[in-house]
């Protein structure tokens, strides 16, 4: 069971409703008061259940000035029938006890709301009527069908005003304590006969104390062995052993950090959904560990639901779909805000911070500058498709590892150059790919001019690529498709033609969304290829890419 998103309203500084898309987790970034940590305490108040457990409270919870009004929230679970289906036979039940059932799907809706005295009301099914002579057998049955799905997650506050001592002794001690009591499971009746040696022990004594009626008798505490287990030191050598508490608070923070991974995979052998919301993992860490913390965070993220605040651009994923932003409007409420860009969602930060990008920033270690967010996720997914073979061919060990960045375009990569370029090539294998358009090919002059004049080496196939000439990314794949699918959508484009030999020419396209239709045909037409002819051109890029990669890491010593 996966939790896909959630829909806020009138709670703290969230008025009017925001939502938040948690598919690929999210980082919130924003400047501080902006709602960051409200966004977070909502996501944990949707696990409050019918006892309130998290305490909602109308007075603090409620959106200021809002006392007509009420906190909401709709959740948007994702499961599987093979995994989930007690879950959803509960559903299906709710859901023919409607007075018009509803086709049951995967994908599926919780509605929440909290009444004047702070009780938290639940609903799987919004606005549709019951029958009437099953009101009673819906209540409970709903009831019955909300625990089932919460106990199918696991959701983890961790707020950076919590100490390392009361982190390691909420989170992971008791995880320890359980695995080990585990291993002790076997040894319960030996622990049992020599408690009650002890116990006979002490019996004679009394017995010649003159209380042979008094019976003594040692017990686990709540026939626990984990609660038996009370205590275990958590130590680290650097390289001299000392407790957690001893060493620095960096190397604390990340001790901790590294538990979480472990606790995940724990709970999902109770075959549990575990949600980590992370405030401000920064918080006590030197700079120079964000690196290796935010990669330990990335490793999280595949294996969990993952949100996280934070003021660092360390901690901001390349990938602008895992990244919103906070800020406040004229009336003192939240908006939530989506990027196209990583370069667009830094921004917060950067700004805050005093900053230019290139002093701090979450490039990788290698990195392939494109224009937009279509040229990345297409190179990605032919990446994707083009595997190595057995001899090595097409093996692109550093293309394959580069992080692909977009911009707004290719004005918003000249402009990102300009500004920045000359501080990360001597930090950072970058690599830029242009277009060989007409619109490439006039930026690529003015980059070559800019860097030229400020003695910064911006060569052919070293520091950029450009593309076929005459094309854009359309153009790498196979001409006959691209003439094909003008002869079936000539819409598409505003500017066509054929040489003399029936060859492609340069063409352009009539908008956006004609980028997009012809894109999304020729990747769905390559899906249902059975070789790699049509990857001729992807292979001649990657092989240039890998080879310019390779050469600026062996240049910085990052290889």
């Amino acid at each position: 069971m996966k939790l896909k998103n959630i829909r806020i309203r009138n709670f703290r500084t969230i008025g009017t409703e925001q939502s938040l898309d948690l598919e690929h987790g999210v980082t919130i970034v924003g400047p501080n008061s902006t709602g960051k940590t409200n966004l977070l305490r909502a996501v944990e108040m949707l696990f409050t259940g019918l006892d309130n457990r998290y305490g909602y409270d109308v007075e603090h919870d409620l959106t200021f000035g809002e006392a007509t009004t009420q906190t909401g929230m709709i959740a948007t679970f994702v499961g599987s029938e093979d995994n989930d289906d007690d879950f959803f036979s509960l559903y299906n039940d709710l859901n023919q006890m409607l007075e018009t059932p509803k086709e049951v799907k995967p994908e599926f809706s919780l509605y929440l709301y909290f009444t004047k005295t702070g009780t938290p009301v639940y609903k799987f099914f919004s606005n549709e009527t019951i029958k009437a002579s099953l009101k009673a057998q819906f209540s409970r049955k709903q009831i019955q069908t909300l625990t089932t799905l919460f106990d199918k997650f696991v959701c983890h506050y961790v707020p950076s005003s919590k100490s390392i001592s009361e982190l390691y002794a909420s989170l992971l001690l008791p995880f320890v304590r359980r695995s080990i009591s585990s291993l002790l499971q076997d040894k319960l009746t030996e622990i049992d006969k020599r408690l009650a040696e002890i116990a006979s022990h002490l019996d004679e004594q009394l017995k010649l104390a003159g209380l042979p009626k008094i019976k003594s008798s040692f017990t686990l505490p709540n026939n626990s062995l984990e609660q038996l287990l009370s205590h275990f030191d958590f130590k680290l050598a650097d390289p001299h052993t000392t407790s957690i508490d001893r060493k620095g608070m960096g190397i604390q923070a990340a001790s901790i950090l590294s538990s979480f991974l472990w606790i995940t995979q724990e709970e999902s052998k109770l075959k549990k959904s575990t949600i980590w919301l992370v405030e401000e993992p920064e918080s006590y860490l030197h700079p120079e560990l964000a690196g290796p913390c935010s990669s330990m965070l990335e490793q999280l993220r595949s294996q969990s639901l993952l949100i996280t605040t934070t003021h660092s651009l360390g901690f901001v994923p390349s990938d602008p779909r895992q990244v919103v932003g906070t800020s406040i409007d004229d009336h003192g409420r939240t908006k939530v805000a989506t990027y196209k860009t990583y370069f667009e969602a830094t921004a917060h930060i950067r700004s805050a911070l005093g900053v230019k990008f290139s002093d701090y920033y979450n490039l990788g270690i290698l990195n392939c500058f494109v224009e937009g967010k279509s040229d990345r996720e297409v190179l990605k997914w032919a990446l994707s498709k083009i595997t190595p073979s057995e001899d090595g061919t097409n093996a692109w060990s550093h293309a394959r590892k580069c992080e692909f960045l977009d911009f707004t375009g290719i004005s918003g990569l000249e402009g990102f150059l300009k500004a920045t370029y000359a501080y990360i090539h001597k930090e950072r294998a970058v690599v830029v790919l242009i277009d060989g358009d007409s619109a490439g090919n006039i930026t690529r002059k003015n980059l070559q001019q800019y860097f030229g004049q400020h003695q910064i080496q911006f060569h052919a196939n070293s520091e950029f690529i450009s593309l076929h000439s005459g094309f854009s990314l359309e153009g790498l794949f196979p001409h006959s498709w691209i003439k094909d699918l003008h002869d079936q959508h000539p819409t598409w484009f505003s500017e066509y033609s054929e040489d003399v030999t029936g060859s492609l020419q340069p063409f352009t396209l009539k908008s956006e969304s004609s980028k997009v239709q012809l894109r999304d045909a020729l990747v769905a037409r390559a899906e249902q290829a059975s070789d790699l002819d049509w990857a001729s051109r992807f292979i001649e890029v990657f092989s240039v890419l890998d080879a310019c990669l390779a050469k600026k890491a062996a240049l910085l010593g990052i290889a």
